[in-house]
């Protein structure tokens, strides 16, 4: 039989500080972006990006951020041209091979067939998205059990939850969340509980039938989860 869940010590989270010029330009966007004649700025989604261009310092410039509902609106990545429309342009160039390039780094696991996404992927969806409490406390909880893992009935302890369901639900969300963020398709599901959004998160380890399965996070998130949250 499986002994009690490991001690979970929980940390304060890190805040993170932008550039004044970028703070410049990103507050000049929020205040008139909207009207690209009024303001001379421009915005433009781009998949899970958000680009503002505009004239900087006699310079026509294109910046890309994580569109909203992104925590933080820290600068990704950014292109320079002739015009505004130019500079757009070239910084969709930038991004595509950007996501070409996390693509093909991305680790097979063997159990579940699942693409997991290397720490700088996994670091960056942390700081982005706008967990809940109970979402934050159940990745760090996971993160500190480390190879070992935890039971569904342990995870639920360590976050604080009385019913094994609602953990469930909200360990699928947060897969669900990254999955999103970072354009993830899903693999399939392997059963109720293991289902495509929990394996972006972990992988389920079963030593015998008279034993409850026991989710071990991925390394990589493992990683990311200690540096950001």
């Amino acid at each position: 039989m499986r002994k009690n869940a490991p001690p979970v010590t929980l940390r304060s989270p890190k805040k993170s500080t932008r550039g004044l010029e970028q703070r410049a330009f990103q507050d000049r966007s929020v205040r008139k972006s909207r009207n690209a004649d009024v303001s001379g700025v421009i915005e433009e989604e781009f998949g899970k990006y958000l680009i503002k261009a505009g004239i900087l310092s006699g310079n026509s410039v294109a910046r890309a951020f994580p569109k909203p509902p992104a925590k933080t609106q820290a600068m990704i990545a950014d292109a320079v041209g002739e015009t505004p429309a130019i500079a757009i342009e070239a910084l969709k160039e930038i991004l595509e091979e950007r996501d070409r390039e996390r693509s093909t780094q991305r680790r097979l696991e063997g159990s579940s067939g699942t693409l997991v996404p290397s720490e700088r992927e996994y670091t960056e969806a942390l700081r982005q998205i706008r967990f809940t409490p109970a979402q934050v406390t159940m990745l760090r909880a996971l993160s500190i059990a480390g190879k070992e893992g935890l039971t569904i009935g342990h995870l639920s302890q360590a976050a604080g939850y009385t019913s094994r369901e609602a953990s469930i639900k909200v360990f699928k969300k947060i897969g669900l969340l990254i999955a999103e963020y970072l354009e993830l398709d899903l693999p399939e599901a392997g059963s109720a509980q293991a289902d495509g959004a929990a394996q972006i998160l972990a992988f389920s380890h079963i030593e015998s039938e008279d034993e409850p399965a026991t989710w071990i996070m991925h390394q990589e998130l493992r990683c990311a989860v200690r540096s950001v949250l």
